[in-house]
């Protein structure tokens, strides 16, 4: 019976002092573990959602690499809420660094990368790195209660029944299972936040273009209606004869071959262009206001043309047509959302010099003084919560003063604002 009890004894100390052990060393293991699949998921998540951002900056200016570094890393320095030390570069499709935003790190790291696509190639990488020293910092601060949690089972084994011992044990399976769940929920519901944000991205980019179609399409649509059921009513009447068909369908085939056209105009507006090169301004000018007229003449407003000369100018015709339109969307959003009595926007062109100059101005009130040295920020909008991004007119100060050598300025005018570009 002696050597029973005493074997029960051995057997319970030994069993003690391994179940010590090992809630000395998992509770750190355990934390490490999870914290450094969290670190990953996180870093993967952000790798991807900044690179997308930046893709599609270099999408739309396809000279960056060259000219834009400091936007680059000024896009590289912007953070979430989190403010965790964080080396960000990006190389180009050759492996040279091009921009960075480096925190000191201590090591060591962990690193991720994501591909930078440029209309579906891939123009570079952007790579993030973090520090996982505060993790392990952490883990060794858990290490000592580890330790002391350890030799406390260890007592406590010494003193109770070996049930109460079970019981303990359980009720650290139920803790640390618990812990994980609830560890891989909010990493899942970061990963589908981030994901929603990137759709809803590319459907806001997506329904732009389906938008200026649509006003584009309207009216010719009305008028191919207009010939369907004028022919249905000729056939009513009698009136119906071969003439009168041909007509009718060359006028249906005239409206059509329109709007063909139309699309054409908004495959080659979005193209991206490789090469600057020698454009009218005055053809530039006229494709901005053919893109936004129709959305223009809904809104009941009106834009008036005043232009002196057909004058040329160098750099990427789509482009300045592009910064036209974030000028005219942005007044027509003004007018509408300010309810100006007889809404109008003015776009003149004229030569001062050697320089091809275009303002355009409207009777919306004007740019509030105390943010006038701010709209051209990235990131900075004046309009409401969900109706802007604040990228527009830095992408426009962008294309006209460092891919076209260009200048973009606004001012206040006694009834509106007016920005010149000149070029």
């Amino acid at each position: 019976m002696q050597d029973s009890i005493s074997r029960v004894i051995r057997t319970t100390n030994i069993l003690s002092a391994v179940l010590a052990f090992i809630a000395a060393v998992s509770l750190p293991s355990i934390y490490f573990s999870l914290g450094y699949r969290q670190q990953v998921s996180i870093l993967e998540t952000e790798t991807e959602v900044n690179a997308h951002i930046a893709s599609g900056i270099i999408n739309a200016n396809p000279l960056l690499w060259h000219y834009e570094v400091y936007r680059l890393e000024d896009l590289l320095s912007r953070r979430a809420t989190d403010r965790t030390r964080e080396v960000r570069r990006i190389f180009d499709k050759k492996g040279n660094l091009i921009a960075q935003n480096a925190d000191t790190l201590e090591l060591p790291i962990v690193k991720r990368r994501s591909d930078l696509l440029d209309s579906g190639h891939i123009a570079g990488r952007l790579e993030i790195s973090r520090s996982l020293r505060p993790l392990l910092n952490t883990t060794a601060l858990l290490g000592f209660g580890g330790l002391a949690f350890g030799l406390a089972i260890y007592a406590t084994l010494r003193l109770f029944p070996l049930h109460a011992l079970r019981e303990t044990l359980q009720r650290l399976e139920q803790l640390n299972s618990t812990l994980a769940q609830r560890v891989n929920e909010e990493v899942e519901k970061g990963r589908e936040r981030d994901h929603l944000l990137i759709q809803q991205s590319k459907l806001a980019a997506m329904g732009e273009m389906i938008g200026n179609i649509a006003h584009q399409w309207r009216q010719p649509l009305n008028t191919v209606g207009l010939i369907v059921q004028d022919i249905r009513n000729a056939h009513q009447a009698g009136e119906l004869d071969a003439e009168y068909l041909d007509e009718s369908v060359k006028k249906a085939m005239e409206v059509i071959l329109h709007m063909s056209l139309t699309i054409d105009a908004f495959r080659y507006f979005y193209k991206p262009e490789k090469e600057p090169g020698k454009f009218s301004v005055v053809d530039a000018v006229g494709r901005a206001v053919f893109f936004v007229e129709e959305s223009f003449r809904k809104s009941h407003i009106e834009i008036e043309l005043d232009i002196k000369d057909d004058l040329a100018a160098d750099g990427f015709p789509n482009e300045y047509s592009q910064v036209l339109m974030n000028l005219l969307n942005n007044a027509r959003d003004v007018l509408t959302e300010g309810n100006i009595e007889r809404p109008k926007v003015l776009i003149r062109l004229f030569r001062e010099g050697d320089k091809a100059v275009v303002t355009v101005r409207d009777n919306g009130g004007g740019i509030p003084v105390h943010v006038m040295d701010r709209i051209f920020d990235p990131y900075f909008t004046t309009k409401k919560e969900g109706k802007g991004t604040g990228i527009g007119l830095y992408m426009s100060k962008m294309i006209i003063e460092k891919s076209m050598n260009g200048r973009l300025e606004a001012t206040n005018t006694e009834d509106g604002a007016e920005f010149r570009i000149e070029i």
